[in-house]
């Protein structure tokens, strides 16, 4: 990697070669909000369309990760939080809605024609899911790129999947684990993009794949991930955030020039009431030295 820094108007008109070239392999993507992302866009809730709206909206910010590079997403998609609710007729479609990703023939059509996969990782606890997860494999036996798609029922889930996993093959090592949970060889994430609540479980982030990973949250629900937004993300997380240093000669007398900021900072996560939501709370950046 070049040792000069792009300034973030640079990194937004790269050509995408530019980007793929520092882009991440592995990637954490935690969508939450895409009822709330179809009612503001003015989508019915309560028939087919919302599934499959969501579906589209997925499906391209799936192609602008890829497109950049990213080799592995993964993205909570079924949780314990769904299996809880008690939303007249929402439990009976999980099953169908959460399939749609290989049963819809534009969706599976769009993996296949780009060498794409999609994995239902999970399905093995869920008799319903299983055949989906089979087709998925079927239809996309290989490919570049691969959306793992986690299916979480309980909480504990993918503690008892991966302990399994191991003993079944008597994995010693991290790198072991992995491939016999997902079957390859898979370098753990080292960037989360997240809705909402700054918060991280093992029901959404599988505890295998968790690398030294910066995280970054949305307020914006639902999937609406943009090129320009996921390029603003890589550049911080590729360029901004790497401050350390060897020799730290002088660098914490430098924070003196900086006083307010270090003594009067925000603290991330405090949050309020928005309606029904939470939303974070807004800071000011102090001013001056």
């Amino acid at each position: 990697m070049s040792t000069e820094v792009p300034t973030l108007e640079a990194f937004l008109a790269a050509p995408v070669e530019q980007v793929r070239a520092v882009a991440p392999t592995t990637l954490v993507w935690m969508v939450e909000g895409t009822r709330r992302s179809a009612a503001l866009a003015g989508v019915d809730l309560h028939t087919e369309a919302y599934a499959r709206w969501t579906l589209d909206r997925m499906n391209e910010c799936v192609r602008v990760l890829f497109h950049h590079g990213v080799r592995h997403v993964f993205t909570p998609y079924l949780t314990p939080s769904h299996f809880k609710e008690l939303t007249p007729h929402y439990r009976e479609r999980l099953i169908d809605w959460t399939g749609l990703v290989v049963t819809e023939p534009e969706s599976a059509e769009l993996f296949v024609k780009n060498g794409w996969r999609v994995r239902l990782v999970g399905s093995a606890s869920m008799p319903a899911l299983r055949p989906h997860a089979e087709r998925a494999v079927a239809l996309m036996p290989r490919g570049e790129h691969t959306l793992w798609c986690s299916l979480v029922d309980e909480p504990g889930a993918p503690w008892n999947e991966l302990l399994e996993a191991v003993a079944r093959s008597g994995a010693r090592t991290r790198e072991e684990a992995i491939r016999a949970l997902y079957g390859e060889d898979i370098p753990p994430a080292t960037l989360m993009i997240g809705f909402g609540k700054p918060m991280v479980t093992p029901e959404l982030v599988p505890p295998l794949i968790i690398g030294k990973m910066d995280c970054y949250w949305t307020q914006r629900p639902g999937y609406r991930l943009t090129e320009r937004e996921l390029r603003t993300v890589i550049h911080d997380h590729v360029y901004v955030r790497r401050t350390w240093r060897q020799d730290k000669t002088g660098r914490a007398e430098a924070a003196v020039r900086f006083r307010r900021f270090w003594e009067e900072g925000p603290t991330l996560g405090l949050g309020m009431h928005l309606g029904p939501f939470w939303y974070p709370l807004p800071f000011q950046v102090p001013h001056g030295g």
